[in-house]
C-alpha cells in the first residue's frame, strides 16, 4: 500500500538567514523542525517551517509551491503560521517567560514562513512517563506550579494555548518544564480575535473546542488537567468521571484530586475561571469546604457531570498525539441563548429546501433517541475504557450474549456505567428492536440500568446504510474526518427552520467532503459541494459554514438556504470524506434518486487507485423534525 506522499526536509547545511539547517527534529501537520546554528552568535536554536503536506510541495530551490487549487488555503494558512509567530514573539516581551517556548523571530524564505525558537534540550513528558511510569504528587506539583506560572502569564496577554498535552511539555535536563508548541494559540486583542492555526487534540481538547463554545482561561485548564490525569494514571482521561474513579490513583491527596476533578469538569462553567483560582484548590488545606464544594455532593449527579467524551470522540487506543475525532454524541448549544440556537424564518406560503437555485420538497424528521452515529468504512476498535482488563472483558463477554453482532440494521456499542449501569451507543434499526434489546438485557442481568440516550434509530435507511457500509475497503490508517455540527444541537427541527451545518476539521490533513441529505423516500439533495459552495475541500484547522441560519443569511445567499418542511420522518445526512477527490464537482440537478448516486459513487471509488481506499472515511448523521 502506497504510502503518503511527504515533502524532502531541507537539506542539511542549508543557509537561512544567518542559520545554518542541520538535521530535522520532528515533523508535524503543518511543517518541519530543524536544529540550526546561528553563524554569528555559535548558538543551537530550532527552526519551524511551514510545509503542510496537505497544501504544498517542495519544489526547485527548496522553495514551497502550493498544490494546484489550493493556492487560497495555502496563503491563509500561511498568515496564520505567521500570526503564531507574531504572537509569541511579543509574548517573549519584554522578558520571556522560562517555562514558555521563546520564540525570537519569524522571516520570510522559500515562497514559505520560518519561526526562530530557543533550542531546549530534555524530554517530552509523555515519553517520560512511559519509561518512568506514573510521577508521584510532589514531583508533579513541582512540574505543574511552573507551568501554572507560565499559563498565568500567557493568559495576561490575552493568549490561550489550547493545545496543552503531555508531548507539548518538555522536562529540561535540570527538571523544570517548559510548554511548547503554541500551534493552536489563539489571541485575544483589542483590534480582534486572532486565531492561530486552530489545532487540538481531542484526548486533551475541552468541550468547548470541540462544539464551537466560548474558550478562555478555562480552556487550557481543562487541558493541563487532562495532561495531569494522563500522568497520574499513564492514559488519559476515561469517557466519564464515574464514582470511585480516584481508586486508580493511589498515593495522591484528596487537596490533589479534587483540584484535578474541578479542571475535568466538561462544562466549562464548572470549571475554575482562571488559572489563579485552579492553582488555590492545589494549595487548600485538606479541610477546607470551598474545595469540597467545586465538585457535586449527590453522586447521582456526580454519575452525570461529565458526558461520555468516548462517545463524542473517538479516542486513539494508544499514545497522546492522535488528532483522530469521531463526533457521536450530543452536542452543547451553538450560541449563548436558546432564541439563538433555533431561529425561525418569516412564514411561508410553500415550504422547501433551497438548494443551489432548485426549490426542492424536504422531508425531514422521525424519532431520534440520543445522537448522532458516526461510522468508519472499517469497524472501529472497541472504546477504550477506564475499568480493569477483566473488567473490559466482562463488558464484551456480555455484549457477545447480547449478540449484538447478529442484529439486523444495527451497530452497538456497550461502555460501563459504574457498576450496575452500562451505556448502549450507536444505533438500532427502531424502537422495537430496542425493545427487544432491553427485554435481553433484563434477563440476562436483572437490575442492571442501561442508558440510551447516546443510541439512534436507523429506520427507515436500512437498506441504503447495507449499500454505503460497501462503498469501500476497510480503512484502518485514515486519521480521522471532520466534526459535522448541527444549528440545533438536539438534532430536533421545527417546520419553517434553518438547517445549517457547520464542519471543522481539527486534524493534521485536509481533505474533501461529500455531505448528502437523504429522506425517507429515499431521494438525495447534494448540500456540499453545490453552486453556492462549490469547494468542498478542507483544510486543517478550518471551520466551514454550510447552510444559511437566519433570513437576512438566506437574503444574501438564496442558493444556501436549507428550510425544514413537511412531511416529518427519520432524516440521515450521509458524510463522505476522502483525502483526494472523488467527484469532479458539485452534481446537477442537486436533487436525485439516492440509488443513481450511490451508483455514481460506486464507480468513482471504483476507479481510484486501491491504495486510496486508506484515505476514505463514512459517518451517518440522523436527526428529526416535529410540526
Amino acid at each position: 500500500m502506497d504510502e503518503p506522499f511527504e515533502s524532502p526536509p531541507l537539506p542539511p547545511g542549508t543557509r537561512l538567514h544567518s542559520f545554518i539547517i542541520g538535521a530535522p527534529l520532528g515533523r508535524g501537520g503543518v511543517g518541519i523542525v530543524y536544529a540550526a546554528e546561528h553563524e554569528i552568535l555559535h548558538e543551537t536554536f530550532a527552526i519551524k517551517e511551514f510545509l503542510p503536506n496537505d497544501l504544498a510541495r517542495r519544489v526547485a530551490g527548496n522553495r514551497v509551491a502550493a498544490l494546484p487549487g489550493k493556492e487560497k488555503a495555502y496563503a491563509a494558512l500561511r498568515r496564520k503560521f505567521l500570526e503564531e509567530g507574531q504572537t509569541l514573539v511579543q509574548l517573549a516581551r519584554p522578558h520571556p517567560h522560562p517555562n514558555l517556548v521563546q520564540v525570537t523571530d519569524a522571516f520570510h524564505e522559500n515562497d514559505t514562513v520560518y519561526l526562530c525558537m530557543r533550542f531546549e534540550r530534555g524530554q517530552s513528558l509523555d515519553a517520560l512517563v512511559e519509561s518512568r511510569g506514573p510521577l508521584g504528587e510532589s514531583e508533579l506539583m513541582a512540574l505543574l506550579l511552573p507551568l501554572l506560572d507560565g499559563l498565568e502569564y500567557a493568559h495576561a496577554h490575552r493568549v490561550w494555548h489550547r493545545d496543552i498535552k503531555p508531548s507539548n511539555i518538555l522536562v529540561r535536563e535540570d527538571g523544570t518544564p517548559l510548554l511548547i508548541d503554541f500551534g493552536a494559540a489563539h489571541r485575544d486583542r483589542a483590534d480582534g480575535v486572532v486565531s492561530v492555526i486552530a489545532q487540538y487534540t481531542p484526548n486533551f481538547a475541552a468541550s468547548e473546542q470541540v462544539y464551537g463554545g466560548t474558550q478562555g482561561p478555562w480552556t487550557d485548564i481543562y487541558c493541563l488537567a487532562a495532561t495531569l490525569y494522563y500522568v497520574v494514571t499513564g492514559h488519559p482521561p476515561p469517557s466519564r468521571l464515574r464514582p470511585g474513579w480516584r481508586s486508580q490513583c493511589p498515593g495522591y491527596s484528596r487537596r490533589f484530586l479534587d483540584a484535578l476533578e474541578a479542571g475535568l469538569q466538561f462544562d466549562p462553567e464548572r470549571r475554575p475561571e482562571t488559572v489563579a483560582s485552579w492553582r488555590s484548590l492545589f494549595m487548600a488545606s485538606e479541610d477546607d469546604p470551598g474545595l469540597i464544594s467545586q465538585r457535586p455532593s449527590d453522586p447521582e449527579e456526580q454519575k452525570t457531570q461529565v458526558l461520555d467524551q468516548d462517545v463524542l470522540i473517538q479516542r486513539p487506543s494508544q499514545g497522546t498525539s492522535g488528532v483522530t475525532t469521531v463526533l457521536s454524541g450530543l452536542e452543547p448549544a451553538l450560541g449563548p441563548a436558546a432564541e439563538q440556537r433555533h431561529p425561525q424564518p418569516a412564514s411561508r406560503s410553500r415550504r422547501w429546501i433551497w438548494v443551489a437555485g432548485l426549490s426542492v420538497p424536504l422531508l425531514l424528521g422521525g424519532l431520534v433517541v440520543g445522537s448522532l452515529m458516526d461510522h468508519w468504512l472499517n469497524p472501529s476498535p472497541e472504546r477504550p475504557t477506564s475499568l480493569s482488563v477483566e473488567s473490559s472483558s466482562d463488558i464484551m463477554r456480555f455484549g457477545e450474549r447480547l449478540d449484538l453482532a447478529g442484529l439486523e440494521c444495527a451497530h452497538v456499542k456497550l461502555f460501563p456505567i459504574g457498576e450496575r449501569a452500562i451505556g448502549l451507543s450507536g444505533y438500532l434499526r427502531d424502537a422495537q428492536q430496542l425493545t427487544a434489546l432491553l427485554e435481553r438485557v433484563r434477563t440476562l442481568a436483572p437490575g442492571l440500568e442501561v442508558e440510551r440516550r447516546e443510541l439512534a434509530f436507523a429506520s427507515p435507511f436500512c437498506d441504503l446504510l447495507g449499500v454505503t457500509n460497501a462503498l469501500a475497503p476497510a480503512s484502518d490508517r485514515y486519521p480521522g474526518m471532520p466534526i459535522v455540527r448541527f444549528n440545533n444541537p438536539d438534532r430536533i427541527y421545527q417546520e419553517d427552520q434553518y438547517l445549517a451545518l457547520d464542519v471543522f476539521n481539527p486534524g493534521a490533513k485536509g481533505g474533501y467532503l461529500y455531505l448528502d441529505f437523504i429522506d425517507s423516500d429515499h431521494q438525495v439533495v447534494h448540500l456540499f459541494p453545490s453552486m453556492a459552495l462549490p469547494d468542498n475541500f478542507i483544510p486543517p484547522g478550518s471551520l466551514r459554514q454550510i447552510g444559511a441560519r437566519d433570513d437576512a443569511a438566506c437574503a444574501r445567499e438564496p442558493d444556501a438556504c436549507f428550510v425544514i418542511s413537511r412531511p416529518h420522518g427519520n432524516n440521515l445526512i450521509l458524510a463522505l470524506w476522502s483525502e483526494t477527490p472523488i467527484l469532479p464537482g458539485w452534481r446537477s440537478p442537486q436533487s436525485e434518486p439516492v440509488i443513481g448516486y450511490l451508483a455514481v459513487l460506486r464507480t468513482a471509488l471504483d476507479s481510484q487507485p486501491i491504495s486510496s481506499s486508506s484515505q476514505r472515511a463514512i459517518s451517518y448523521h440522523f436527526f428529526t423534525t416535529t410540526d
